[in-house]
């Protein structure tokens, strides 16, 4: 253990996490909303997509699924063999001395450099966001849509001496009730975001999960309760809850609480949402949480309803992958708890370039050049965070 220690030098975590990047070793590292515990997972093992598996079976670890994976999901599975929670250092048991010395002897043949790829690993160019909201409109008139959401990103250059992990440091501390994360899968890059919406949460005692859509500007000192909603926004979040309650349909459930939708703070940011709970008391539900992570993903609030057109439509307007944005993510099996958010707010960081992705839920109601400053907006939850 001291020598693992040693090894992982816990005080200096900007370099491990470089050094873990370099050496194609996969992590996450997260901080549940409201709360100031800051875990970091490493796997030993090689990354593969689950493709059968229920999340209740599964050992500790760590889930990120892309958008494009859904019916079945697909999601990379970080294993947490070494566990660094704060300061201190946790090895699963069933991990092996030969996984162990391989990992030492990778770290210390490791160097880090300072100097960083030239080349961009990113060759796709931006679409026309507000042609593709403009063309959305009509298609929803049309009858082809109720609400599709499109997204866009933004490159920009790496500042110099970048450290991720004082990134997402920075980040937990300012966005306190947003889910904040940071992962590495080798050959999908290093991914950081601050999330503010809940996907599902499941314990021994309830299932959770939550419609969140709308979005507004918060001014310093505003109160919540100042907060105006429009037809269009209060729609959006509808086409979100009715969705929900349709997955929760198809699978017979009937009995669940629903609270909202009321007005929430993120950031700076302000969202209407509603919460959807079970209560296992209550209901004698077997895996719940699985079938519902199958019918959930994508949600209409990062795709758009009815998911049969608006996926593949998404796909030709978009013209980029749009990897794990939008996607979800999470810790499974944790302190007694699953629980999986969607990938939003996030960034992707590969090697001088940082990509920047948001979205906007169109309707019959918006406007392309309000739509494409709500994307700015959100885009600048991270962004204004570089300087």
């Amino acid at each position: 253990m001291i020598e693992i220690q040693k090894a992982l030098d816990l005080l200096q975590k900007d370099q491990l996490i470089k050094k873990l990047e370099l050496a194609g070793y996969a992590f996450a590292a997260w901080r549940m909303p409201n709360t100031s515990q800051t875990q970091l997972i490493i796997s030993l093992s090689d990354i593969d997509k689950l493709k059968e598996f229920h999340l209740s079976k599964l050992h500790s670890g760590f889930l990120i699924n892309e958008f494009i994976d859904n019916h079945p999901v697909q999601p990379h599975f970080i294993s947490a063999d070494i566990v660094i929670r704060n300061d201190e250092l946790l090895i699963d048991p069933r991990v092996k001395s030969s996984q162990i010395d391989r990992f030492k002897e990778d770290l210390a043949d490791t160097c880090v450099s300072s100097d960083s790829d030239s080349k961009s690993p990113f060759h796709t160019k931006s679409n026309d966001f507000e042609q593709a909201v403009e063309d959305a409109v009509l298609q929803i008139k049309a009858g082809k849509f109720e609400k599709i959401v499109l997204s866009r990103f933004k490159d920009e250059k790496l500042p110099a001496n970048f450290s991720p992990w004082t990134f997402f440091q920075s980040i937990a501390t300012k966005y306190t009730n947003g889910f904040i994360n940071m992962t590495f899968v080798p050959g999908k890059g290093l991914w950081i975001g601050a999330t503010p919406e809940l996907l599902l949460s499941s314990n021994k005692e309830e299932f959770r999960t939550v419609s969140l859509a709308g979005t507004k500007t918060l001014e310093e000192g505003q109160n919540l309760s100042e907060i105006a909603w429009t037809q269009k926004e209060i729609e959006e979040q509808a086409f979100v809850s009715r969705y929900i309650i349709n997955c929760f349909k198809k699978i017979r459930l009937r009995e669940f609480h629903e609270h909202g939708p009321k007005t929430i703070q993120a950031g700076n940011l302000a969202h209407l949402k509603t919460e959807f709970i079970v209560d296992y008391k209550e209901v004698a539900f077997e895996n719940l949480a699985d079938q519902m992570l199958e019918l959930l993903h994508p949600t209409s609030a990062v795709c758009g309803m009815p998911i049969e057109h608006t996926k593949p439509w998404i796909a030709d307007v978009e013209n980029y992958d749009r990897e794990f944005y939008s996607g979800f993510l999470g810790p499974v099996n944790f302190d007694g708890s699953t629980n999986l958010f969607v990938n939003l707010r996030c960034m992707k960081v590969a090697n001088d370039i940082i990509r920047f992705y948001a979205g906007a839920g169109i309707t019959e109601d918006s406007v392309s050049d309000k739509e494409f400053l709500e994307t700015e907006i959100k885009m600048d939850v991270l962004m204004s965070m570089l300087t």
